[in-house]
């Protein structure tokens, strides 16, 4: 089994695993105790509770996808083939799980604890997805478009448009509603930080003795640009070459791979980039 079929099979599990967690916050948390979630999962909610009486009277796991059919064929044309692929994974297991998992209030007529906990579980399934290269669908993909066209973050749109699944959450259901899902949001933001960082684009420097077969093998798999450095070990004296890339977070794991394939001894340093001056392709 090679090392592009092992990388591919364990970016499935994790966005399945991702994408049971995410489940058992919106079952166990969030849908019992009526607070709503960000992103496609809280529009979910509130499309369910609005047309439950109507021919539309569908599940959260039935909306959510069919939310995310239209983005995910703009992501297949706008973000990339593997990207996509992966995020269809999460987005199916979401979807699975949703409509498997009984709903059940684990903390009863506690609203406050439910949003806690089920910020952090949603979180912890949203940052794994995103950490191997991938997103949970919705306004993640919304979010990654909208940032190629403008010099504004990623992290802006997403506050932006959960921002306002809260206030439509709370004119359709009372504003103590919109509160309690603010504070969910507040914590969803801060967990998936911790898991995935807030530092989107990263600078990587590759020290490595084979320097052609290691861009060679970089420029057939990942679009950035590579700037090579002429180096010499200070200890060995021994010539070597430094590759300097700019790249956004979920390409490292790619890279980091395709680096070791090439050069078994190579070595690698991240560093978090603040900001970009030139150009820099989003995405």
């Amino acid at each position: 089994m090679t090392a592009v079929v092992k990388e591919s099979m364990l970016k499935v599990i994790v966005a399945s695993i991702g994408g049971f967690v995410i489940a058992v916050a919106m079952n166990w948390f969030l849908i019992p105790s009526g607070v709503y979630s960000t992103g496609f999962t809280g529009l979910a909610q509130i499309l369910t509770q609005v047309l439950q009486n109507t021919a539309f009277a569908f599940g959260e796991n039935v909306w959510f996808l069919a939310l995310n059919i239209p983005l995910i064929v703009l992501a297949w044309i706008m973000l990339g083939r593997s990207f996509t692929i992966i995020t269809l994974v999460s987005v199916l297991a979401t979807t699975i799980f949703i409509g498997l998992i009984p709903q059940y209030a684990v903390i009863p007529g506690d609203q406050t604890l439910n949003a806690v906990f089920g910020g952090v579980l949603l979180a912890i399934g949203t940052g794994i997805t995103i950490k191997f290269g991938a997103s949970t669908g919705g306004f993640d993909i919304v979010a990654l478009i909208f940032a190629r066209f403008s010099d504004r973050s990623v992290g802006l749109y997403l506050f932006v448009l959960n921002f306002l699944i809260a206030l439509l959450a709370g004119a359709l259901f009372g504003w103590s509603t919109a509160l309690y899902t603010i504070v969910f949001i507040y914590v969803t933001s801060k967990v998936v930080d911790e898991i995935h960082t807030s530092n989107q684009r990263l600078t990587i420097f590759i020290v490595t003795n084979h320097a052609d077969d290691i861009t060679t093998a970089l420029h057939q798999h990942i679009i950035r640009g590579i700037t090579q450095i002429p180096s010499i070990g200070t200890y060995s004296r021994a010539e070597k070459a430094t590759l300097m890339m700019v790249i956004e977070r979920h390409e490292l794991r790619d890279i980091e791979r395709i680096c070791r394939e090439a050069d078994e001894t190579v070595f690698i340093n991240v560093v978090a980039t603040d900001s970009v001056v030139g150009y820099f392709r989003k995405g």
